[in-house]
């Protein structure tokens, strides 16, 4: 955290220089004005040298000059109005209007208020009458105007004046610059004050939360202090502490799964590598033999095949929930068309699937991955053995949450399955019924987890089966609660 005490460091000296930097902007400027007067009244004194006398007031005209002619003894004759020879710049000019509105503007000064004495005993004007030409700058006694002044010698033992002042405004900063060098005194001390200070508040706390983010997951990645602050160093912290326990959780889970694939993978393939040792140490195989190994072989092999295609598509569905589409459903009329889909299949001839729902709420969901999710469950359902061919789907919204339930009437779930149930690759599939993947679950899960929800195996209600209910926020509460109602319906053939 070098770098951000050197900032902290930097910014603080930048604040204390500022008015010096003030200062040198202010004085820089104002020398700039000054040598920019001394070209223009050198210039009107070169043209008025040259000019006779009778057009003098047509070259001073609007020029916003004081011009004086003296002789050896006396002034002589002044030209141009002295009440506007004192101008200010434009922003000069908006900054006074600007104060002016507070109150704190700086009066303009005349240059006839300026002149003190007999003007014919100015140095710059004896020295004028001596045949020699100067340009001066001098601030007015107050300091608010800066007087520039150039004069020339006309022979005969005269000489001339010109004159214009320049409002200092802003530029007054000039003549506070021993105030402020005191001031910057003092802002050293507080400035090396509030370097320590933000050093212990900023960086002391972000040095401690990077010496625990690389001992983790040894240690917490966040001190308690830390967390327990309310400032934006402590939402910092919480908000890295949150996508650690996140990135941990993914680890596990990684672990967790290539675990599960390697259990899951290691019968078949112990089954293969048994059946191919037993071919090569057979002398003789019949046909009934090779037949029974090539059924063997082929049966590892489909399962293999099986298992690798459910966990791709579980991996691509993990992948691409987040970023699916998501669509409002007049829920009850989705799912109808739902179920009428197994209505309709052939192959659910003598099955019923009944809908009840409670209200008639709009949801907001990835619709495609929303139907994989019930499907799962519908077909997990349809495959337990029952006297009673019906599956019953329940919808409801309370307490903004919306559930959704899939109830068969089988044998349910035994009591030491229930833990196992939702684990990868377990499956308990009835007798005569093919051996599933074990992955059905792991993918309702998936989708009800990319919708903020969970699900979970109820306990087993009177003269029911299994049932599961999918629970997410209700975040498309829109629609105005129906009364209870049920509706029922067999599928063709029943």
């Amino acid at each position: 955290m070098r770098s951000a005490r050197a900032a902290i460091a930097l910014t603080a000296l930048f604040l204390v220089l500022s008015p010096f930097l003030m200062l040198a902007v202010a004085w820089t400027y104002e020398r700039t004005i000054v040598l920019s007067y001394e070209r223009e009244l050198n210039a009107l004194a070169d043209r008025l040298v040259a000019a006779p006398e009778p057009v003098w007031a047509a070259l001073v005209d609007d020029k916003h000059v004081w011009v004086r002619r003296f002789s050896s003894s006396e002034e002589q004759r002044s030209y141009g109005d002295p009440s506007t020879a004192t101008v200010n710049s434009f922003l000069g000019s908006l900054s006074e209007g600007l104060l002016g509105l507070f109150g704190a503007d700086t009066p303009f000064e005349l240059l006839t208020a300026l002149e003190t004495g007999d003007a014919s005993k100015r140095p710059d004007v004896l020295a004028s009458l001596g045949g020699q030409q100067t340009a001066s700058a001098r601030p007015s006694p107050s300091g608010q105007t800066m007087v520039v002044s150039v004069s020339r010698a006309l022979g005969n033992g005269q000489a001339l004046l010109i004159q214009r002042g320049n409002h200092r405004g802003v530029r007054q900063l000039i003549l506070a610059r021993w105030q402020i060098s005191k001031l910057v005194l003092y802002q050293v001390v507080f400035a090396l004050a509030a370097v320590v200070l933000l050093s212990r508040w900023l960086v002391k706390p972000l040095e401690q939360l990077t010496r625990r983010a690389r001992r983790y997951p040894a240690e917490p990645v966040a001190e308690p202090a830390l967390l327990e602050r309310a400032d934006e160093v402590g939402q910092l912290t919480r908000a890295f502490s949150t996508l650690t326990h996140s990135l941990e959780e993914r680890r596990q889970e990684t672990v967790r799964l290539a675990a599960d694939i390697a259990h899951e993978l290691k019968n078949p393939l112990a089954t293969i590598a048994a059946a191919a040792e037993w071919v090569v140490n057979t002398a003789e195989l019949s046909a009934q033999k090779r037949a029974h190994v090539g059924g063997v072989i082929s049966e590892s092999v489909e399962r293999l095949r099986a298992t690798t295609d459910a966990l791709l598509s579980l991996v691509k569905l993990e992948s691409v929930l987040d970023k699916a589409p998501r669509s409002q459903l007049a829920y009850q009329a989705w799912l109808e068309a739902l179920l009428d889909s197994y209505r309709s299949d052939p192959q659910h001839d003598g099955w019923r699937f009944e809908l009840e729902v409670i209200g008639a709420p709009l949801v907001f969901v990835a619709a495609e991955a929303w139907a994989g999710m019930l499907r799962n469950l519908i077909d997990n359902a349809r495959v337990q053995p029952s006297a009673e061919r019906r599956i019953l789907l329940r919808a409801r919204v309370e307490a903004e949450q919306l559930f959704t339930e899939v109830t068969d009437f089988g044998p349910g779930v035994s009591a030491g399955n229930r833990e196992k149930i939702f684990e990868r690759f377990f499956t308990a599939r009835p007798e005569g019924v093919a051996r599933g993947t074990g992955l059905g679950l792991a993918i309702v899960s998936a989708v009800a987890q990319a919708h903020d929800g969970h699900v979970e195996l109820l306990p087993a209600r009177p003269g029911e089966g299994a049932t599961f209910r999918v629970s997410i926020r209700h975040v498309a509460a829109l629609a105005t609660p129906l009364p209870q109602r049920s509706h029922q319906q067999s599928s063709p053939g029943a």
